[in-house]
């Protein structure tokens, strides 16, 4: 054993070598050794990887493992079982065949060995019964010397555990309890392996010519390691028999060495090491040392070292990632949470913490291996708050994923007092409105997430102290009429906060005549829904509310502000009969898309500020916009894509009617000149600077017989399409226009067009004719 480690690294290294220089038959020098050697032991030993002729999985490489830590103290110099390893796979690669059929002289040339120690278990069994268990192992090992191709010897053992019966090699105190991986049938398997190990040994005959070592003894070693793995915190330990009065040490190999071993009572060695952050080791070898004093009473002298055959040690400090999109819903009788999976190769599950206060005072509610977690355990009227955080096997934890607020259902439909003195939670479920109900100064009202406030017709509900209505974006809180599917405007009055404030959050409001109306309140309101009132939000008077990342749609109006500093950002105002109406009013609004309304925006008073919105156009005449407003600036597509770019002003604004309709035909006259005159570039530009004057049907028809006459038959399209919308009276822009679409094969529109415009002239032959055709097909 003493230079193991240096002629295994050796004859590892050259193996491939070996293998090459190899060659069938025995040349003189060859006949020489085997002359020389003639009659002695072999010296040099590999133990091969032991055959497994039973079921019992991992078991030949256990066995072999126990031979080796107790043949080890045997006068042989024997090959350390990794190199052996090494230099068999690279043999096993070149020639072919498995390590049993090749020639002893083979895979001694490989491993640089004299002798091939060969081993097979051949029986296992194992009964277990409620007060009578029984194991027993089989295996026979036997020595081939490489030089002669004879055989030395050859030894069959068998060894057997039961309860009651004689005991095994004993196990000490301190090995029953290093670990509570392995059971007392576990422990048992393990101490079969090394009595049959120690048994084989017994037999195993000493060359007579080599000097015997006399090395400490070695008895039992096993380990915590099927504990594992092991996170920061945890402890492994390792215990051992052997002589007394000696120095232990083990190792993790690649990891940690020299680590010291406590002698905690005669024979019985222990030792431990506590995991710190940032220790990690994947599959281990567990190798512990006995060692005899030196001189002057240090542990330099003889060494046994044994290799740990209960397991390799896995040691990982780093968490797996945090959940994300941890969502909770409450029922009327659970709280279901749900989070996005987490890809770790070694998770082992989610942990679910529970508290009654958001930072606080958290308590394992439970443990899942799945995404998803149901909790029973709670109460009504209670709120609860969770965090989740993924736990690896070796008990790391992440950081937990952000906390969640959740609260159990109401059952039933609950009816408002019409007047809130005091402070009032409206937990997940249903609440009806009726009549005219007040929540009075200096009272917090508070809706949770789930909660749907249902309102009789004509109701209303007036704050004066404070609203809190956050919901989250799966769990809204709704403001709609009593009234299942009743969607029309002005079925109730709308929630009003009169001088008070409110924090609204994740809210849909519908059916009201005013759906919010908001007074003198610095009030919040953000990623909610505002759709189907007369009026979506009213704000008046300062302070002003600020109102953010909402949709406001199909209603009458969208917002309303009257003397108000209201702030706007990111809204979506879009498709109500007037976005946004201003009213002696400075409001300060940026990013918001106005679009697709009746009117985009309608201002009386003095004209504000509306820089970097959208509008639907960078041209001021096609923004919808009604009464004056200053526009420098607006977005040229909607947000977020949208840019800041220079607003287009129609040069003829300042004109009187009669002058305009003067500029117009000055304008149309110079088009036409150049139309007659085939050109067709100077013609479109007069054409479209006369549509900004005054828009006509004589513009739009010859801008598409001008871009035709260009073969730009996508502008010729756009033109003649905008114009019929604006004229949808003239038959000679829908004439040309269908002629256009049946041209460029788009037969369906064609067909419509062209029957309008046959109504409305229906003397046109031309039309007739096409449109037999079209109807032909």
């Amino acid at each position: 054993m003493r230079f193991r480690a240096v002629y295994a690294l050796l004859s590892f290294l050259t193996a491939a070598s070996l293998i090459s220089c190899a060659a069938p038959g025995k040349d003189k020098a060859g006949e020489a050794a085997e002359k020389a050697y003639a009659g002695k032991y072999p010296r040099v030993v590999a133990v091969l990887p032991f055959a497994n002729d039973t079921e019992e999985i991992g078991l030949g490489g256990q066995v072999r493992k126990s031979f080796y830590n107790h043949f080890s103290s045997k006068p042989y110099r024997d090959i350390e079982p990794s190199a052996v390893d090494g230099s068999v796979s690279v043999l096993e690669k070149s020639s072919g065949k498995p390590v049993f059929e090749m020639p002893p002289r083979d895979i001694a040339d490989a491993t640089g060995a004299e002798g091939v120690i060969y081993g097979r278990v051949t029986g296992f069994s194992r009964v277990y019964a409620l007060a009578y268990s029984r194991l027993g192992v089989e295996a026979e090992v036997w020595l081939v010397d490489a030089r002669t191709g004879n055989e030395v010897w050859r030894i069959k053992e068998d060894a057997t555990y039961h309860e009651g019966g004689v005991p095994l090699t004993p196990i000490g105190a301190v090995m029953t309890m290093v670990t509570t991986a392995l059971n007392i049938r576990e422990m048992q398997r393990i101490r079969v392996i090394n009595e049959i190990g120690w048994k084989i040994n017994e037999k195993v005959p000493s060359p007579p010519e080599l000097k015997f070592e006399d090395r400490p003894v070695i008895k039992n070693v096993i380990s915590n390691a099927r504990e594992g793995p092991f996170g920061k915190g945890k402890t492994f330990r390792v215990a051992m028999e052997g002589e007394k009065g000696l120095f232990g040490l083990f190792e993790m190999a690649g990891f940690k060495k020299a680590l010291p071993m406590k002698e905690v009572s005669p024979g019985e060695y222990l030792g431990e090491y506590l995991v710190i952050p940032g220790d990690n080791a994947r599959e281990a070898p567990v190798i512990v040392y006995l060692r005899r004093p030196g001189e002057g009473g240090g542990g330099g002298g003889d060494e046994a070292e044994w290799l740990d055959i209960s397991g390799f040690v896995t040691i990982d400090t780093i968490p797996p990632p945090s959940p994300e999109g941890l969502k909770a819903r409450g029922f009327y009788d659970r709280v279901e949470l749900t989070w996005k999976g987490v890809a770790a190769p070694d998770l082992l599950g989610y942990r679910v913490m529970r508290s009654r206060k958001p930072l606080s005072l958290y308590e394992e509610a439970g443990f899942t291996e799945e995404p998803a977690f149901t909790d029973k355990d709670i109460a009504q009227k209670e709120i609860y708050y969770y965090r989740v955080s993924s736990v690896d096997a070796a008990g790391n934890s992440g950081d937990p994923a952000r906390e969640v607020k959740v609260t159990l259902r109401e059952s039933e439909t609950r009816e408002l007092p019409s007047r809130i003195e005091r402070d009032l939670t409206l937990f997940p479920g249903s609440y009806l409105v009726r009549g005219d109900t007040v929540a009075e100064a200096g009272v917090t009202l508070t809706v949770m997430p789930d909660a749907k406030l249902l309102f009789d017709k004509g109701s209303s509900l007036t704050v004066r102290g404070t609203l809190a209505s956050e919901g989250e974006k799966d769990a809204l809180i709704e403001y709609v009429p009593a009234e299942a599917g009743r969607k029309e405007a002005g079925f109730y009055k709308g929630v009003f906060i009169d001088g008070g404030a409110a924090s609204i959050r994740h809210v849909r409001m519908s059916g009201a005549e005013k759906a919010l109306v908001l007074k003198n309140s610095g009030a919040s309101i953000s990623d909610s829904v505002i759709e189907n009132n007369r009026v979506g939000v009213s704000t008046e008077g300062i302070p002003s509310p600020a109102i953010a990342g909402t949709t406001v749609w199909h209603n009458g109006t969208g917002v309303e502000v009257k003397g108000s500093r209201a702030f706007l950002k990111r809204n979506e105002i879009t498709q109500n009969g007037i976005g946004l109406s201003v009213s002696d009013s400075t409001p300060e609004a940026l990013e918001n898309n106005i679009y697709g309304n009746g009117l985009n925006a309608e201002m009386k008073g003095p004209p504000p500020a509306l820089d970097n919105n959208y509008f639907g156009s960078i041209n001021l005449d096609e923004m919808r916009l009604k009464g004056d407003a200053r526009i420098a600036k607006a977005l040229d597509s909607p947000y977020p894509a949208g840019k800041p770019v220079d607003v287009i002003m129609n040069p003829y604004a300042s004109l009187t009617p009669d002058e305009r309709k003067a500029k117009t035909a000055e304008l149309l006259l110079g088009a036409g000149k150049y139309f007659r005159e085939r050109n067709f570039g100077r013609a479109a530009t007069l054409f479209e600077e006369s549509l900004k004057a005054e828009e006509s049907p004589t513009a739009y028809y010859y801008l598409g017989l001008t871009y035709k006459g260009m073969d730009d038959n996508d502008r010729a399209l756009e033109h003649l399409k905008k114009g019929s919308e604006k004229f949808p009276m003239d038959s000679n822009i829908l004439k040309s226009y269908g002629l256009l679409l049946y041209q460029l094969n788009m037969e369906g529109p064609a067909r419509e067009t062209l029957k309008e415009a046959l109504r409305l002239n229906p003397g046109d032959k031309q039309i007739r004719f096409v449109l037999e055709r079209l109807e032909s097909k």
